[in-house]
């Protein structure tokens, strides 16, 4: 049949995707609630700003072809259901049976619409954001990523990169990617590292400065970075990782979802830490989905570099392993800190010298480090575990939430409740044998109570916690065979009015003086 064509020519660049995230998620969360409410009207408006805000989505044509159907609006529904198809939505089964469409499913055009689906299923996409092709680009090589080579993932909020390397320089890292963030004001002298490619975004994606701050591509390939920037000049000043656990938590879900997709980060602190920094540890939180390190531009450099060593000594059958069971960033960033030169065992690796809120210069036993991954096996590679329940009850609930964000691997509370002292209890998974200790506590106010298990009871003295002196609970998994794998950590603070130095990004607004 003849495809529908009208106004579905792409009028977006995939650049401009990013900026319109937020206000996708809002019509998106506005569309869920009226669906669940059975409001068809505030369904159909939903998705009609939706398809205005990203005319060439195929999820949001859909959507509105849903509503439309919903409405008892049969020519416009299939039109919508149409253009939908030619922008990418194909799965024909689903269509048949989805029964928003249960009022137009006898319609002979609908029944044609299903069928045009399962035909065009192994067409290439010709209109539209996914109409993408692979960039070609051969192993050690630099590659630069245009638009034409992007996908906008809204559920990770992030790039996908569509790409494929052919074989070049056979090394330990061949296969690996790199990418700078910050300009190339620090970037990795990269033919230090054969079979490493260097990855960009084109001149566009550049000049609409993409490639700037917070890592934003999927990659599917191994990935190394960092990023030598940080907000300056300002009461918001701050280090890229204090941004995304404060002022840009949103960015938390990518780093989650590029942790857990073989990507390793290395950002600098800057004035968030001494030496550079004069008021102190300021970080109200950590997390495991990157390292950070003590100063400035360029202190990353050490340990960027210590996780392509690390990266290039694994055995190439288990390297393929760890990276299949996407676990490269956990198991490096294991090794690394377990390589550190004040850590000289498994018991040390569950104590605060493996877990410094950021990692001192020249820090490393690098032979250490490579014999680590040298010697590891398939048996041996260390689990990930995860948070899947917590609880934190008080006796009067605060104003402002205390949960400041909460993802798989990382999660932090600011403690803003009057009472005194605080229970809170945990439940993981990911591991046979899971082990619960306190890292971080320069105050001594945390106590694990009790653990049974993967649950864990785990008290705060909240007065005994001040702006500089937060709490950080790690916890560890391990299966018979491994070593204790990554953590995953639960970070509990304060806001210290009446410190030198208080977060504004953790103050209520009501509050700020």
């Amino acid at each position: 049949m003849t495809a529908y064509l009208f106004a579905v020519l792409a009028v977006l660049s995939v650049w401009d995707y990013p900026s319109r995230q937020q206000q996708h998620e809002r019509l998106r969360a506005e569309f869920v609630q009226a669906v669940r409410e059975g409001d068809t009207k505030k369904m159909e408006e939903s998705s009609r700003k939706g398809t205005e805000l990203l005319p060439d989505d195929p999820t949001w044509a859909y959507n509105l072809a849903c509503s439309l159907a919903y409405r008892e609006k049969p020519d416009a529904a299939l039109d919508q259901l149409e253009k939908a198809i030619d922008l990418g939505f194909r799965d024909a089964s689903a269509i048949a049976v989805d029964s928003d469409f249960r009022r137009i499913s006898s319609n002979r055009r609908f029944k044609e619409l299903v069928e045009y689906a399962k035909e065009s299923a192994d067409r290439p996409i010709m209109l539209g954001p996914l109409a993408v092709a692979d960039a070609t680009g051969i192993v050690g090589e630099s590659l630069a990523l245009g638009e034409q080579n992007m996908l906008w993932d809204f559920d990770t909020g992030c790039f996908m990169a569509k790409m494929k390397l052919a074989p070049g320089v056979a090394d330990g890292n061949s296969g690996d990617l790199y990418m700078n963030r910050d300009g190339g004001h620090s970037r990795l002298v990269v033919t230090n590292y054969p079979g490493v490619t260097e990855v960009k975004l084109d001149k566009t994606g550049r000049e609409r400065r993409l490639d700037l701050d917070f890592p934003n591509v999927r990659f599917p390939y191994p990935a190394f970075g960092n990023c030598s920037r940080a907000y300056v000049g300002d009461s918001f000043w701050r280090s890229i990782p204090r941004a995304m656990m404060t002022t840009s938590v949103r960015h938390l879900r990518t780093m989650a979802t590029l942790y857990m997709d073989n990507q390793v980060w290395v950002f600098p602190a800057n004035a968030d830490f001494p030496p550079v920094g004069t008021n102190g540890d300021v970080f109200a939180s950590v997390t495991p989905y990157w390292l950070v390190t003590q100063g400035r531009s360029w202190s990353d450099q050490y340990y960027l570099r210590a996780a392509l060593d690390a990266s290039r000594s694994f055995h190439p059958t288990v390297k393929r392993e760890i990276v299949g069971r996407r676990l490269l960033a956990p198991t490096i960033m294991t090794l690394i800190r377990k390589s550190l030169k004040d850590v000289k065992s498994e018991d040390d690796y569950l104590t605060e010298k493996a877990h410094p809120t950021c990692l001192p210069p020249n820090g490393l036993d690098l032979a250490r480090l490579k014999k680590f991954a040298a010697d590891m096996r398939e048996p041996a590679i260390p689990p990930v575990v995860r948070i899947v329940r917590f609880g934190a009850p008080v006796e009067k609930k605060p104003e402002i939430p205390e949960l400041t964000y909460f993802t798989p691997f990382a999660a932090a509370f600011v403690l803003r409740s009057p009472e005194e002292k605080r229970s809170f209890a945990f439940v993981v998974d990911g591991a046979a044998e899971v082990a619960y200790r306190i890292v971080h506590d320069p105050a001594g106010a945390a106590k694990i109570e009790e653990q049974k298990g993967v649950a864990a009871l785990v008290s705060i003295d909240r007065t005994k916690l001040s702006g500089t002196t937060r709490v950080d609970l790690a916890v560890f998994g391990r299966n018979p065979g491994t070593g204790w794998g990554a953590p995953t950590y639960v970070s509990f603070s304060v806001v210290d009015m009446d410190a030198p130095y208080h977060d504004p990004a953790l103050v209520p607004r009501t509050e700020v003086k």
